[in-house]
């Protein structure tokens, strides 16, 4: 049986080539029940409403009938899994709304549903991410030659254009059935230049979405994928903690004699673990109290990486760049 974690890492074992971690609930152990009314309740991802670091559209179940609802639930607990006790079952359906029929997909990722504009907001915070690969098991099964998906998408907000940039992006499509759980392994192509301020993972059972606008998707009701343990490579050493319980500001940035660590609360046996570019441990310093100095004069030119623990326990990260 897998772990039930408690604060949500994105590395928690290390091998000799890179660091993996399952994402946040990325094994979909944890579920809670949502009640709609009397008649209408679904379960959805995560332990309860603020444990949605993945999430789904299954909300869609709320839309009153006023309005044409109940919508469908498309994302559902599985025992039909590839390790652990549960699994997430992705299946599209459609959505019969007035005089349109909206197709909705099985998606599993970092999307929260705008019901009230029929389409799903993408992206969580996840300053300075830049993972390797993203991973996990799936089953498919397709209905009338439909595809399913899997995707990342790393992106920064550009205060110029007004628009998000994109930095990395990696992709699978699948198009034949998938009867036993079988990998998929997504490169990270890295095109674009800036830190990445947010990370878009998205598992669809229908490749054909369109989450600005649902009325745009097209695909198969019954479309059917099963997912089970998500997780990113990073290099190794390199780590990066989702919904930290202690922020971090470290400034100036860039620096070049000092850094200074701030942060929201005073740790345990705080200490601050810094890595270079390659994953290899430059520095290790005790923290005391909420305000910091960290001496970054004897480390060449570069980006670093940082561990901010408390005792034994990994609680944020983030990374820094030096330059004289």
């Amino acid at each position: 049986m897998k772990h039930l974690i408690t604060l949500v890492l994105l590395i928690l074992a290390i091998n000799s080539a890179y660091s993996q971690s399952n994402i946040s609930n990325g094994d979909f152990e944890n579920w809670h029940n949502v009640v709609v009314s009397a008649t209408v309740s679904y379960e959805d991802i995560g332990t309860g409403p603020a444990d949605n670091w993945t999430a789904t559209l299954n909300s869609l179940a709320a839309v009153p009938p006023t309005a044409g609802g109940p919508g469908p639930v498309t994302v559902f607990k599985t025992d039909d899994k590839y390790s652990g006790t549960y699994a997430a079952k992705a299946v599209s359906a459609n959505f019969p709304l007035g005089p349109a029929t909206i197709f909705i997909p099985g998606m599993v990722g970092t999307a929260i549903m705008d019901n009230a504009n029929v389409r799903a907001l993408l992206g969580k915070p996840c300053p300075n991410c830049k993972p390797l690969r993203f991973k996990g098991y799936y089953k498919f099964e397709p209905v009338n030659g439909d595809s399913c998906t899997a995707l990342i998408l790393l992106s920064k907000w550009n205060s110029t254009t007004k628009k998000r940039d994109t930095i990395g992006y990696g992709k699978m499509v699948q198009r034949s059935p998938v009867t036993h759980y079988t990998q998929f392994d997504i490169p990270i192509n890295y095109t674009g230049s800036g830190a990445v301020d947010t990370m878009t993972l998205l598992v669809v059972s229908s490749a054909g979405f369109n989450v600005v606008n649902f009325l745009g998707s097209v695909g198969q009701p019954g479309n059917t994928m099963y997912i089970d343990a998500l997780s990113l490579d990073y290099p190794d050493g390199i780590q990066q903690v989702l919904m930290p319980e202690i922020y971090v500001r470290a400034y100036p940035n860039p620096a070049s004699e000092i850094l200074h660590i701030d942060l929201s609360k005073e740790l345990k046996n705080g200490y601050l673990e810094v890595y270079n570019s390659a994953g290899k441990l430059a520095g290790s310093y005790g923290l005391s109290g909420r305000n910091n100095i960290v001496p970054v004069s004897g480390m060449v030119n570069g980006t670093y990486y940082f561990r901010l623990i408390s005792g034994k326990e990994l609680v944020n990260t983030g990374s820094f760049v030096v330059k004289k």
